[in-house]
């Protein structure tokens, strides 16, 4: 679970940063693109990038890594 490795300060970072980045997107609402979002922010945070803007932007980053393997070729 999260909770095992993160502290507090580290879980409100990382849930405001998924919210921050499905917040007025299209697809923000479904479940695949935010696991995808919420996976990458994880990863992040396991580096020990726990802050709020490195969590946004490795979150920013999956979204478009998502975007883009989902757009028809």
């Amino acid at each position: 679970m999260i909770s095992e490795h993160f502290d507090t300060r580290t879980r409100i970072n990382m849930k405001l940063a998924l919210d921050r980045i499905c917040r007025n997107r299209p697809a923000g609402e479904d479940h695949g693109f935010r696991r995808s979002v919420a996976e990458k922010i994880v990863r992040c945070a396991l580096t020990g990038r726990t802050g709020i803007g490195q969590l946004v932007d490795a979150g920013e980053r999956a979204m478009v890594r998502t975007r883009f393997e989902t757009e028809p070729t």
